[in-house]
């Protein structure tokens, strides 16, 4: 080891971490004399955000995206919260998966909100305890977050989305016991533990499963119950004091969720952009059929489609729909306006970026 050439780099080191330091201040201040020119304007601002990062990216090649991607989320969301925190709804307590996409969103300088259903999530923001409500829309593995639709059917018209981000999610088995062979209740949301089915019957065949209302419940109802196990995010171990027994339990390695970002305004055009809605139709033949014809016909990429049952309408269905492209396109434009007359009711959700 060259003890002289070591230091010399370690002194390089400080230097640069000085002049870091440095440009962060400068940052948050000009973020600071950037909120008083926006005078009352949105500070959230997804699309330029992800404008900002691409740029970064590309100004550092050779490094991990997701790591520079990370480290310049929190330095956006530093600089906004010197011009204001937001609120953010999410389904709680602390330590859910919906706690890692707001932050996901918003990154560390954030006002948690915590909301015991996705319905109270969207109540909120429409009554101004939250700026914004951050949601789960669907899961890689086990697809559409029904509750979340059931919520977005019933919420505020003027609540639509504003952005979408996705997450990793790797569950672990979390415990005040140390043994997994003391488990006789595993706890956690329905769709954790839809996403661990097959790791848990090879492995806790025995032990009966509860579902709860999320994953951060799941671990805080494990308190003084070494016989219970949660279904839960590191995040919310960590936080509840529980051993983690086994981790990355879910049956497929590459297991995401995508979130919405809602609340009350118009988004703008990202570089990409997804359309959502939900609608009605007669209960006549062919009718679903007429309705969606004019995706095709205005080339439109039909991303995700879920049908949920009417309320008062036994056997009767609406719609969820995501489609690729933005409100002001003309093919998008133009297959909504003609899907109005097709359709019983048409509720536009969202025209928004995405990553």
């Amino acid at each position: 080891m060259d003890k002289g050439k070591l230091q010399h780099f370690r002194e390089k080191i400080d230097t640069l971490d000085k002049q870091i330091a440095g440009l962060i201040a400068e940052r948050a201040e000009t973020a600071r004399e950037i909120g008083r020119a926006k005078g009352g304007a949105p500070v959230y601002d997804p699309v330029r955000e992800n404008q900002v990062i691409g740029r970064v990216l590309l100004a550092c090649p050779g490094l991990d995206p997701e790591a520079v991607t990370r480290i310049y989320r929190e330095l956006i969301s530093l600089c906004r919260g010197v011009q204001y925190r937001p609120k953010a709804a999410f389904l709680g307590p602390e330590g859910s998966f919906s706690h890692e996409g707001v932050f996901a969103a918003f990154g560390g300088t954030v006002d948690p909100v915590p909301c015991p259903s996705f319905p109270d999530v969207f109540a909120a923001v429409d009554k101004g305890q939250a700026d914004w409500g951050v949601v789960p829309a669907e899961n890689s593995l086990e697809g559409t977050v029904l509750p979340t639709m059931d919520a977005f059917a019933s919420a505020a018209k003027d609540i639509v989305i504003h952005n979408e981000v996705s997450i990793k999610v790797d569950h672990v088995l979390a415990s005040e016991g140390t043994s997994p062979e003391d488990i006789r209740e595993v706890l956690s949301h329905p769709q954790a533990l839809g996403q661990c089915r097959e790791w848990l019957r090879a492995n806790l065949p025995r032990a009966e499963q509860v579902p709860v209302a999320s994953t951060s419940a799941a671990a805080a109802a494990c308190a003084g119950r070494p016989d219970r196990a949660a279904v839960c995010s590191a995040l919310a171990a960590e936080r509840c004091g529980l051993n983690i027994l086994a981790e990355k339990i879910q049956d497929r390695g590459s297991n995401r969720t995508r979130f919405w970002v809602v609340g009350r305004g118009t988004p703008r055009r990202g570089e990409r952009n997804k359309t959502s809605f939900l609608f009605n139709v007669e209960h006549k033949p062919g009718r679903l059929f007429y309705a969606l014809e004019p995706l095709y016909e205005n080339g439109l990429n039909l991303t995700h489609i879920q049908s949920r049952p009417l309320s008062g309408s036994p056997f009767e269905y609406y719609f969820f729909i995501d489609v690729e492209g933005f409100l002001e396109d003309e093919p998008v434009r133009k297959a909504l306006d003609t899907m109005r007359e097709r359709t019983v009711f048409l509720r536009l959700l969202g025209s928004y970026p995405c990553r």
